[in-house]
């Protein structure tokens, strides 16, 4: 049976709202008013629902931490890790409490402030570091609000002077480095860029600030970008399984005034959950009382009893460990760095993440939910599976700890001034018992010659060679003994099962945010195991199970054991390590990144097997089995490139999200990918899911989408068929309109929907009422269009998203269209090419996908020399195209130019800082524009390339 957390379907609040607007229609209708307000239910159905922010009767949400609070209070203390004891050297931090706290642990730290370092000739004696901040410097804010320095203009200004003229050349003279650290800040000072420039070096976590610092010092170099830091003292989600409550809260909770898109989405985000009758409490920071005098820290009025003053920073930290999912809105959106560190803080302490659009959010956690709409929110909380939130915070918790530990910040930033702060990375040694086989050889997967066998399991030796850590070495008990003091984890597998391309850093993050020696994953489901997880197990504690239960509690399965530097006694064999567990303090973490080895049901490929495109017409076969005895409806094509955490996150959980989902045949068809992690997640979705079949091609990919799109449609195998991308998600509910729409319409070719997109705020792209508009005189009664023959030039061919379209099968695949190979843009030829076959197409003025257009290192945004080079197979064959069907001449007429004009030329600029790659570029441009023709340009845009060209080929020339 499937978990959801106390939620109460997807669309509660929509049903309410329906229900209470007829009953009010009754009530004005009624001839006693009175009597029929009093009618049993009618005061329930039109009062506050039980997500409604009036529904408790209170002014704000004080007695929810109330409710908390002894959950809070009895979570367990927390944790260094014992893999990062702190560093052997004395650091100062001068007049910046939050940044003294931070650093807590992680080396010994001293605190000092401006009038100590007046008074105090001596407080900087012995000192390795010092650390200047931005509020060091007298900054009054910061993004999240620090607790920055008090004192007026003057003071601040006296502060910063003695900074540059007392303690940075002093400490200069003594030999003592001194980093300026910008952590937080959304802004830089005129006089934070002034003591940062006087530094030795400077580190700032956003690339807008390291520009701005760069700008002031005469030596870029010395700038660096930085993570966000978390410190498990701090933040960490030892204890929060047994703990854990449905309220979900916002920290330092305010709405900025801009951008707009800010208020939107926190109002799509507070409704959603108000629609699923959760309760939420918002913890606003700044002045006391909850409902000051003309305004709510920024929030709509139907939000204020949300409201409730921030507890403090350990209170903060305690709610994010004992709530499973928490909110954060972030000031800045058009950043790939810069985005509220609460997020980090969030998912290191266990919880899952609801944040409001940032581009590096979206780039780089794609386990971040950022909402689309209210009821996006509310599906996606209505829809959520204990094992669904498992694995977005499990995901969470490996990211923060493995990438943004403080004391891996603070040992690069002592190394990067000459401080000897060794931090490497954990060395691992895998071990196992010797596979006993009757012979030496076995036949190849691939082929019918033999092979040797490998003693320790080729299947075991190719999944720990693909770890995201790093590659582990296998080895035989018998061989450990030789390997002492070369490692500092021992990690028992075995044959029985497969582990997943993260296993391992879940097991070294693990050691990173808690002290236990062993850390241990669980054997089981979500719900089978979620009581035990994120929590210690000690011989006292299992001592009182066995008092309490009659039966004592079972020591871990080894093969999901790993070791933190064990003695050589217990290391010795199996046997000897696994009795050595009976004595020591054990942290279980989760149940996640490994699975069974088995036959039928539970068999999963091996990633060794998957290195090869598969057998296409043996493929074909079993697509059209599962579509058959489902009786699934709409085939979605994901095409998938070594992007598996976006697919999971993002395309995969949105069309969870659907009502048709169960219709879906959702067809994941990987183009090769070199990912370890994207091949795992492909199979696991299609073993969990009945509906999701995998595709595997090999060779490394394809350089587009085309190839896994191509080889999709020849899979599909039901009535239907659409597209998604993995990092775009489905929106609206969209796929099962345009759904019911072309089955009730049998003589239509496709429905087409909107797109709406993220880049530096929200937009729509209305699709339906462009084709609907422009083809108005070819509409029916009923909506249904003709397509004319000149619709492509009536729409001076403009593309549409085929991510937004539902298509017949039959009739795409009797187009007989191919996508051409490693090409770009490809998807609106096929758009305009599916336009022009169409006899007669619908719209749905309804979003359909979302569409992220600034995603870092995508194929459309990372532009370089070769950038045009992936539109060569495109225009090429789009030109053969228009030719063959006459309408080479319209389209030159009508959109060569515009088109290059406002989409090529501005991404050739880009180029423009280095003549050689702009010339390279230019001529590969001219080459495809040559595809289409002799063409008289018009635009001064466009003779200007032109011009430019000529005069670069001349000064190219020897």
């Amino acid at each position: 049976m499937t978990h959801h957390l106390g939620l109460t379907g997807p669309h509660p609040r929509r049903d309410r709202l329906d229900a209470g607007i007829a009953r009010i229609a009754e009530l004005l209708a009624a001839p006693d008013l009175l009597s029929a307000l009093t009618e049993e239910g009618t005061t329930e159905l039109l009062g506050p629902g039980p997500g409604s922010p009036f529904s408790r009767g209170t002014t704000d949400a004080s007695d929810l931490l109330e409710q908390l609070a002894p959950a809070m209070a009895a979570l367990p203390d927390l944790e260094s890790g014992i893999s990062r004891p702190p560093l052997a050297l004395r650091v100062a931090v001068i007049d910046d409490l939050s940044t003294q706290q931070v650093l807590r642990g992680a080396a010994e730290l001293i605190g000092l402030s401006a009038e100590q370092l007046t008074a105090d000739a001596s407080a900087l004696d012995r000192v390795d570091l010092v650390v200047l901040t931005p509020v060091s410097a007298g900054a009054r804010y910061s993004v999240p609000p620090e607790g920055t320095v008090e004192g007026s203009e003057d003071q601040l200004q006296a502060w910063a002077r003695l900074l540059l003229t007392e303690v940075i050349p002093r400490c200069r003279r003594d030999g003592v480095p001194v980093v300026f650290w910008d952590r937080t800040t959304r802004s830089t000072t005129a006089t934070g860029r002034e003591v940062a420039s006087a530094c030795d070096a400077v580190f700032a976590v956003s690339e807008e600030a390291v520009r701005r610092y760069a700008d002031t010092r005469r030596q870029k170099a010395e700038v660096t970008r930085v993570p966000m830091v978390v410190n498990p003292l701090q933040n960490s989600p030892l204890g929060t399984r047994s703990a854990t409550s449905a309220v979900i809260a916002m920290a330092g909770a305010h709405v900025a005034q801009s951008p707009r898109d800010l208020r939107v989405m926190v109002e799509w985000i507070l409704d959603g959950i108000s629609a699923q009758g959760l309760p939420a409490a918002l913890l606003r920071r700044g002045e006391e009382g909850t409902l000051p005098a003309g305004h709510g820290a920024g929030f709509a009025a139907r939000h204020w009893p949300l409201l409730v003053d921030d507890p403090g920073p350990d209170a903060i930290a305690a709610l994010d460990r004992v709530t499973d999912i928490g909110i954060v809105l972030n000031d800045v959106i058009s950043s790939q760095t810069l985005y509220d560190r609460r997020i980090i803080e969030l998912q290191a302490s266990g919880s899952m993440v609801l944040s409001g659009y940032n581009q590096g959010v979206n780039s780089y956690l794609p386990h971040v939910r950022i909402p689309q709409s209210t009821a996006d929110v509310a599906d996606t909380l209505g829809s959520l599976t204990l094992g669904e939130l498992r694995r977005v915070q499990g995901d969470g918790i490996r990211t923060a700890f493995s990438s943004h530990h403080v004391s891996d910040v603070l040992a690069r930033i002592c190394t990067a001034v000459g401080l000897s702060a060794p931090r490497p990375a954990e060395r691992v040694l895998a071990v196992m018992d010797q596979v006993e086989h009757t012979g030496q050889t076995r036949r190849s997967g691939q082929t019918d010659s033999l092979e040797p066998v490998d003693p320790l399991d080729s299947v075991l030796r190719a999944e720990l060679g693909s770890q995201t850590h790093a590659e582990i070495p296998l080895v035989s008990w018998d061989q450990v003994s030789a390997r002492h003091g070369s490692y500092d984890i021992l990690l028992p597998v075995s044959t029985r099962r497969h582990y997943s391309p993260t296993y391992v850093a879940d097991m070294v993050s693990a050691f990173r945010y808690q002290g236990a020696g062993v850390v241990a994953k669980l054997d089981g489901t979500a719900e089978q195991t979620d009581r035990a997880a994120l929590r210690h197990q000690t011989p006292s504690s299992a001592r009182t199970t066995a008092t309490t239960t009659g039966s004592a509690s079972a020591p871990p399965a080894l093969d999901l054991t790993a070791w933190w530097r064990p003695a050589e006694g217990p290391a010795a064999s199996a046997a000897a390590l696994l009795a050595h567990a009976h004595d020591q303090r054990i942290f279980f973490s989760d149940h996640l990144g490994h699975h069974a080895r088995g036959l039928g049901a539970s068999m999963r490929r091996d990633r060794p097997a998957l290195t090869l495109d598969e057998d296409l017409a043996a493929s074909s076969k079993l697509a059209a089995a599962t579509a058959r005895a489902l009786n699934l409806e709409l085939t979605v094509i994901v095409p998938v490139y070594n992007n598996g955490d976006h697919l999971r996150h993002k395309a995969f959980a949105s069309l969870r999200r659907s009502s048709v989902f169960e219709k879906m045949h959702v067809l994941l068809v990987n183009d090769g990918s070199t990912d370890p992690v994207t091949v795992d997640t492909v199979e696991e979705l299609a073993h969990e899911f009945p509906n999701v079949t995998a595709y595997h091609h090999g060779g490394g990919g394809s350089g587009s989408a085309s190839r896994p799109r191509n080889t999709g449609l020849k899979l599909t195998h039901t009535e239907f068929v659409t597209y998604l991308d993995p990092d775009n998600e489905a929106v609206h509910d969209g796929f099962a309109q345009l759904l019911a729409d072309i089955q009730s319409h049998q003589d239509v070719d496709f429905v087409l929907g909107d797109m709406t997109h993220w880049a530096s705020r929200f937009g729509r792209l209305h699709y339906s009422e462009l084709l609907r508009e422009t083809l108005a005189d070819h509409q029916d009664a009923s909506g249904t269009i003709a397509v004319p023959s000149d619709a492509l030039e009536r729409l001076h061919f403009r593309p549409m998203g085929i991510q937004t379209v539902v298509a017949r099968t039959d009739w795409l695949q009797a187009c007989g269209l191919e996508q051409p190979l490693g090409a770009v843009g490809q998807d609106s030829y096929f758009f305009q090419q599916m336009l022009y076959y169409a006899r007669r197409v619908r719209v749905q003025d309804i979003g359909v996908h979302t569409y992220y257009s600034a995603v870092s290192d995508s194929t459309v945004n990372t532009i370089n020399p070769g950038y045009f080079e992936k539109y060569r197979p495109l225009d090429l064959a789009r030109a053969d195209w228009l030719r063959e069907v006459d309408k080479l001449q319209a389209y030159r007429d009508l959109r060569l130019e515009p088109f290059f004009v406002n989409w090529m030329l501005p991404k050739l600029r880009r180029l423009e800082s280095e003549p050689s790659d702009w010339l390279f570029a230019a001529e590969t441009l001219a080459d495809l524009l040559g595809y289409y023709g002799d063409h008289e340009w018009t635009t001064p845009e466009a003779v200007e390339f032109w011009d430019h060209l000529a005069e670069a080929r001349r000064r190219a020339k020897p």
